[in-house]
């Protein structure tokens, strides 16, 4: 691992370059095969989706394309972070050690808190109409929604990893885990299917069902996987 990522941030193309192929990868690899889940649990009637049929026309391909720029934009982050470990300002371990497992969990959390602040500002007056309307545009979300932003949008979800290794040297393991975590629940969350269905709105494990209805609705429902966000500052939507 260290030898990895001694090559993956020694210039700022190679930092570029893989980047953007792992966001591809793990992309269309989770994407692709969220898709054929889905479709066949549906099939054996375990799923059903969330009301509001409708895909407008050439949505899913609009979403693909805005989800490539999104990853463009994530890879020119990746260049950030490269001169930030070069310039000394970020600090990256590549030692594995019993401390990961606490480093994934405190960054799902900070996760949490980062996109419901992101969020909470995407949806004021401006941004909404000016930027976050792009990934509204999808009512009813698919698989392929969950990178497809307005470039700034992307910018400002991507930051979520700086603050933390700003003050701490978090093992590489857990920084690759972050956007690996956050793709699946965005995928489940974005699928249209109310996952969990025997459960209440405000259930943990009802995030699919709260995004889904947070597309439909166009407000509420801004937290990310957890619900105590929006309890808390009365932002849910049912």
């Amino acid at each position: 691992m260290k030898a990895i990522s001694e090559i993956v941030f020694a210039t700022w193309y190679h930092a570029f370059i893989a980047m953007f192929l792992f966001f591809n990868l793990i992309y269309w690899g989770f994407s692709l095969t969220a898709k054929l889940v889905f479709r066949y649990f549906e099939r054996k009637k375990q799923l059903v989706q969330v009301d509001n049929h409708f895909l407008y026309p050439w949505q899913q391909k609009k979403e693909i394309l805005q989800s490539m720029r999104s990853i463009f934009i994530f890879s020119l982050q990746g260049i950030l972070i490269q001169q930030g470990i070069v310039n000394g300002w970020f600090h990256i371990g590549t030692t594995l050690s019993w401390w990961l497992l606490p480093q994934i969990i405190i960054l799902f959390l900070w996760n949490e808190i980062h996109f419901y602040l992101v969020h909470f500002l995407l949806h004021t007056k401006f941004m909404m109409k000016n930027i976050h309307h792009v990934h509204h545009q999808s009512k009813e979300p698919t698989v392929f929604s969950t990178f497809s932003f307005h470039w700034l949008e992307a910018f400002l979800l991507g930051t979520v990893i700086f603050f933390p290794l700003l003050i701490f040297p978090f093992q590489l393991w857990a920084i690759l885990s972050l956007p690996i975590m956050s793709l699946i629940i965005n995928l489940m969350g974005h699928s249209n299917y109310d996952l969990f269905r025997n459960n209440k709105p405000e259930h943990i494990l009802k995030f699919s069902y709260r995004h889904s209805m947070h597309h439909k609705r166009g407000k509420g429902n801004l937290g990310f996987l957890l619900p105590w966000l929006d309890q808390l500052f009365k932002t849910t939507a049912k």
